[in-house]
Order: C-alpha cells, then sequence, then structure tokens
C-alpha cells in the first residue's frame, strides 16, 4: 500500500462500492497523494447515491416495529442517581417516568409512521394523488378488451330501467358489437359488417369513416376527464369491483360522474347529470381487459341462408390510380402515404390510422357548421369543429379527421391557419351589451339537456337579437330581418362577429362565456348600429 498509484486506485475502488476508505487505509500518507484523494472525493461526489438494495423499506419497517414493540415492552428507562438533587438533568419524578414511558413510544410511532410514508413514497411509488392520470395511462395500454355494456335511465322519481346492454370485443383495429337482439357489427380493419338474423342477411358497410367506433373508445373518456375540473369523491363497489368515484364539472355545466375500476384504473361506470328528468348510466358489468379474443369473432363468414346485401360499401385498392378510376376524382394528397386508400363511386378515403381523409367533388356553397369556428385554407374558409377540418381546394371537398388532422391537411393546404383564440374581436364593439351572467348560465344548463340549440349558433343568436330589436313585442311568424341578411364574418371558437345586410344593426359581436368549446352557447356582448 506504500505505492502511491496502487493507493490512489485501491480508494476510487473503495469509493465506487459505497465505503469509506479512511476508516479502513488511513491518512493519505503526504500532501500531494491527500490533493489527488481530496479531488476523487469531489468528483465522487457528481455521481448519484447508491441506493439500499431491494426490500430495504420492508426490512425497515420490520425492523422500526421491532423497535416499537421493545419499546411499548422495556419502557424508555435511564439509570436513576441516588438521591437526586433538583435541577440535575438526569432527575424526574416517578410519576414523569410513567409519563415518558407512555409519550415516547407514541412519538416514535409517529416519527416511524412519517419515516415509512417518505420512504415508501420515494422508492416504492405508492402513491398517486390523481386518478385521471391513472386512468389515460392505463387506457393507452389497452390492447383489447372484452365486456358487456348496460346502458340504463332514471326518471326525476327514482324509476329505473334497462335500455340495452351490449357485448363488446376490441382488438387494436378490429372490433365487434352484438347487441340484445342478436344484431352484430364487426370490422375487422379490412371488412365491414353487419349480421341480421331477424331479416337473415349480412349488411356490407362502409370501412371507414366508422363512427361506431368513435362511440365506445374509452379514450374518449380519459380525455374528457382530463380536460375538465374533476374531484375524487368516494369509492363504491361496481359490478362486484372496488371503484374510485370521480366528479367531473363542465365549466358552465351539471356535473357528472365516472367510476375508475381500483385494480384496472379503467373506467368501468359512467352516469349523466339529470337531464330533462332523465338520468343515463352505462356500466361494464363484465370486462376484460388484455385477454385473449377468439379470432374467429373477427372472421368475415356469412352463415348458410343469409344473403348478402351490398350498397357501396367501397373497396380497398392499392393505387391512387385504381381509387381514381373507381371515384372519378383526381385527388389531392398529402405528402405522406396513407396506409390504406378506400374507394366509393363518390369519394376516396384515405386512412392514416388515428387520422382519415374524405376526398369528394365540391358542388354548391360551402356551408360550415353552425357552431364551427373558421379558419382559412387554400384562399377560402376552414371548417373547425370537433376533431374535424374541413373546407374547399381545386373543385374537391376535403375533410380531415383525427389526431393528425392539422399536419395532414397542412400537406394539403400550404397555407392553412387555424382561428387565433387568442384575438380579442369584440372590443370594437361601438355599443357593449350587458350580460347577465347567471341567466347565461341558465340557458347554458338548459342548451346541455337538449333544449333551444339555436343558442350554439352565432347566427341563429344574432338573428334572435337583431330582430328582438325591431319587434320588442316578440317574434311571432317570419322575422322580420330574414335569415338570409346574417352572415358570419368571423369565429375563432371563443369570439365571433356576424354581419348583418339590413335593419337598424350593422354588425354583432358575440361571445361564448360559460363554455369556451363546441358544447358551449353564444351570447351577444355588443353591436354597431347602422
Amino acid at each position: 500500500m506504500d505505492n502511491p498509484e496502487n493507493k490512489l486506485s485501491d480508494y476510487i475502488d473503495a469509493l465506487n462500492a459505497e465505503k469509506e476508505p479512511e476508516k479502513h487505509q488511513g491518512t493519505a500518507g503526504t500532501p500531494e497523494l491527500e490533493k489527488l484523494l481530496a479531488t476523487v472525493r469531489l468528483v465522487r461526489t457528481l455521481k448519484e447515491p447508491a441506493m439500499p438494495s431491494p426490500g430495504y423499506p420492508q426490512r425497515l419497517a420490520a425492523a422500526l416495529a421491532d423497535k416499537i414493540q421493545k419499546n411499548n415492552t422495556t419502557g424508555f428507562r435511564q439509570p436513576v442517581e441516588p438521591n437526586p438533587k433538583p435541577g440535575n438533568r438526569i432527575y424526574e419524578t416517578a410519576a414523569g417516568r410513567s409519563r415518558r414511558k407512555r409519550i415516547l413510544p407514541a412519538v416514535a410511532a409517529l416519527v416511524a409512521g412519517l419515516l415509512l410514508f417518505a420512504v415508501l413514497t420515494s422508492w416504492t411509488g405508492l402513491f398517486n394523488p390523481d386518478v385521471v392520470y391513472a386512468m389515460e395511462k392505463a387506457v393507452a395500454q389497452l390492447s383489447n378488451y372484452h365486456g358487456v355494456l348496460e346502458m340504463r335511465s332514471k326518471n326525476a322519481a327514482g324509476e329505473e330501467w334497462m335500455i340495452r346492454r351490449v357485448e363488446l370485443w376490441s382488438d387494436g383495429d378490429k372490433y365487434a358489437l352484438r347487441q340484445n337482439d342478436g344484431t352484430m357489427t364487426v370490422n375487422n380493419g379490412e371488412k365491414k359488417w353487419q349480421l341480421r338474423p331477424q331479416k337473415k342477411e349480412v349488411a356490407l358497410l362502409p370501412l371507414l369513416p366508422d363512427p361506431a367506433r368513435n362511440g365506445f373508445d374509452l379514450r374518449d373518456e380519459a380525455k374528457r376527464a382530463k380536460q375538465y375540473p374533476h374531484k375524487v369523491v368516494g369509492s363504491e363497489m361496481i359490478a362486484g369491483r372496488q371503484a374510485t368515484k370521480i366528479e367531473i364539472s363542465p365549466p358552465g355545466g351539471l356535473a357528472y360522474y365516472l367510476w375508475i375500476d381500483a385494480e384496472t384504473n379503467l373506467p368501468v361506470q359512467l352516469q349523466t347529470a339529470m337531464q330533462n328528468a332523465l338520468q343515463t348510466t352505462l356500466t361494464f358489468i363484465s370486462f376484460e381487459p388484455n385477454t385473449g379474443i377468439n379470432p374467429k369473432i373477427f372472421a368475415y363468414q356469412p352463415p348458410e341462408g343469409f344473403k348478402v346485401v351490398e350498397k357501396d360499401p367501397g373497396q380497398l385498392v392499392a393505387t391512387v390510380e385504381e381509387a381514381a378510376a373507381i371515384s372519378r376524382l383526381t385527388p389531392l394528397l398529402p405528402k405522406e402515404a396513407p396506409a390504406r386508400i378506400l374507394a366509393f363511386k363518390d369519394r376516396i378515403v384515405l386512412d392514416y390510422g388515428d387520422t382519415t381523409i374524405v376526398e369528394s367533388a365540391a358542388g354548391g356553397a360551402f356551408q360550415p357548421a353552425p357552431n364551427s369556428a373558421l379558419g382559412t385554407a387554400a384562399g377560402g374558409p376552414l371548417e373547425v369543429w370537433q376533431e374535424r377540418l374541413r373546407w374547399r381546394q381545386d373543385g374537391i371537398e376535403i375533410q380531415a379527421e383525427g389526431t393528425r388532422r392539422v399536419e395532414l391537411a397542412r400537406q394539403i393546404a400550404g397555407d392553412l391557419t387555424l382561428p387565433d383564440t387568442g384575438k380579442n374581436m369584440v372590443n370594437k364593439a361601438r355599443v357593449e351589451v350587458p350580460v347577465d351572467m347567471e341567466i347565461t348560465k341558465a340557458d347554458q344548463q338548459q342548451v346541455d339537456r337538449g333544449s333551444s340549440p339555436w343558442q350554439l349558433d352565432p347566427l341563429q343568436v344574432s338573428l334572435t337579437f337583431v330582430n328582438l330589436m325591431v319587434s320588442p313585442e316578440g317574434i311571432t311568424g317570419e322575422p322580420e330581418i330574414p335569415a338570409a341578411s346574417f352572415k358570419l364574418m368571423t369565429n375563432n371558437g371563443a369570439q365571433a362577429v356576424v354581419e348583418v345586410a339590413a335593419g337598424p344593426v350593422k354588425q354583432v359581436y358575440l361571445k361564448r362565456l360559460v363554455r369556451q368549446d363546441e358544447t358551449g352557447i353564444w351570447s351577444v356582448v355588443g353591436y354597431d348600429p347602422r
């Protein structure tokens, strides 16, 4: 060990092994070597500390429990000085010793509990405060499932009845739904059909787009729960499984409830708010995630004696040229090639997995959905509605829907611009219209119940506002200022401006005051007089 190089090497090895070399090797011996060892210690501090071996938290818990048990049995005894004098540190009465026997073990138990909580939280990650985050993660890892979904309704009087029960199989891009009457809808990724036992027929259906798939997508519930304010309100047994109940509160709307399986972290029950004296509950009365599914369920085999009904279900083609020949369209293609191409007599569908693009011949005037936001694409209007973009380009109407809709749409229309939701347009109004938020919130809840859907359309809200200015006593029959006089100039999803061709108002300014999405109602906040 007299060789400085050997001593330095052994010193480094000892540090890497989480040992204290000074205790075993003594001092450096020379000032030069001491400087080298100090440098090594400094560099070693940059390394992450070694964690205890597996099972350390359990061993620590056992040791602490054993220690607490011994203390409860023997107490914390210290030798007491014969004939103690007041003021001595160890001076105590018999009563004091008794109190310490009772108090110190309790304090030790509390400290041990806090220590264990910190240790277990750090090393085992047992505590995840957000069940919605856990649900989102579990849904993302869901590869397949089989279950039975039951839908029930309850009225304000407490009477409850079952609407329907559906058995579901889902595996990747394949799914099957079987209803109470035996009707079964299947999409195996290459073909979609519906088996109708009562009619003894098999109906071939368009493969894409597929709204039925979206209706049973558990990812939607995870997304909505994360998007809106939510809180845990309890724990209940749902279909024999312990589940965490969370309350989800859409802005301006009534709260609804979602139950998350405590074991799988997957949603097992959804209960809507009471709307129009009716409340709907959807429950997975059985649910098997990531399980084995018989591949025969997704095999297209029409039963003997069944008639095959076909009404342009589309066909998978290998090339764009084949699709163009069938549809008689020359499609506008993104730079990225689609995974699949489906050709119909009047349209072409490009499948990108999580996104589909539908192209068809444009006809008539382009009419955006009433409650959609407006952007621009190919020099014209762009409809932005939920997860859908729609515009016209070179005589083709294009609709992109799905996760990558913006990315793929911009590969077709390079100038595509989404609405700027942060832009303030209503501050230009020459006359401000006061708004009673209590009434507005009540109106929002009314629309949520399915009444007065016209409040979701800025054009209809503007028409009502202007015509009530003309006829304060109320609108009877056809409005004096007709609907054709109103034109939506801009809508960024949160604010909108409507131009009026006739009457006392030139422009109407509107805002979604309660909820800034497609479910939010519009309120007039200002106008420009003519």
